[in-house]
């Protein structure tokens, strides 16, 4: 019978499921985990896997041959004709043979167990990375590369011109002295034309 909904763990996933629930009640629960690097999370996830893997085998094999004398036997050949014949193989160990001889005239159920479907999972487990992915995105505000605090709009560094508007007015007095400046030296070239021509005339 298939597992419900509310089991956790599904026919098809039954080897994630099993690993998922090795790393979630106990290895993720250590307080050394967020201390591992990448690689050895990912050795503890392997590890945990390789369990799930032989933990859901043998479970297999359990459940199949529960309550019943049993052989593990490959098929071969096999012909339909007043019923069904088939050829199989099997170990030949003295148990082995013991049951064949003491269940062989009777009816026997054969029972396909196959592991590979119980060895899917919902999704493999990842380690944490080492170092974190950068941002792409180019909204992301600035930030001190010091502190990682994040910068107001204009902190940046620099003096940035402001963003509109009027320049400010100059000082009342900014620029009085160079007017005195020019006056005084277009009189005194004045004064220097005034001579020359007097000069002339004399």
């Amino acid at each position: 019978m298939e597992a419900t909904e509310d089991s956790g763990f599904q026919e098809k996933t039954l080897r994630g499921d099993v690993q998922d629930k090795i790393l979630d009640e106990i290895a993720r629960t250590m307080p050394c985990w967020t201390k591992m690097s990448e690689r050895e999370q990912r050795q503890i996830i392997d590890k945990a896997g390789r369990i799930a893997s032989e933990l859901v085998r043998e479970a297999v094999h359990v459940v199949a041959h529960r309550d019943f004398p049993h052989m593990v036997v490959g098929l071969g050949k096999w012909t339909v004709k007043e019923g069904i014949k088939l050829e199989v193989s099997g170990s030949d160990t003295v148990e082995e043979i013991t049951k064949l001889a003491t269940n062989g005239g009777k009816q026997a159920i054969l029972v396909f167990a196959s592991v590979s479907a119980f060895m899917g999972s919902r999704g493999e487990p990842q380690a944490d990375k080492d170092e974190p992915e950068l941002p792409i995105d180019g909204d992301q505000p600035p930030h001190d590369p010091e502190t990682g605090e994040v910068l107001e709009q204009g902190d940046e560094g620099g003096n940035p011109l402001p963003d509109g508007g009027d320049l400010p007015e100059p000082p009342e007095d900014a620029g009085e002295g160079d007017d005195g400046e020019q006056e005084e030296a277009s009189s005194a070239s004045s004064r220097r034309r005034g001579r020359s021509r007097q000069t002339v005339d004399a």
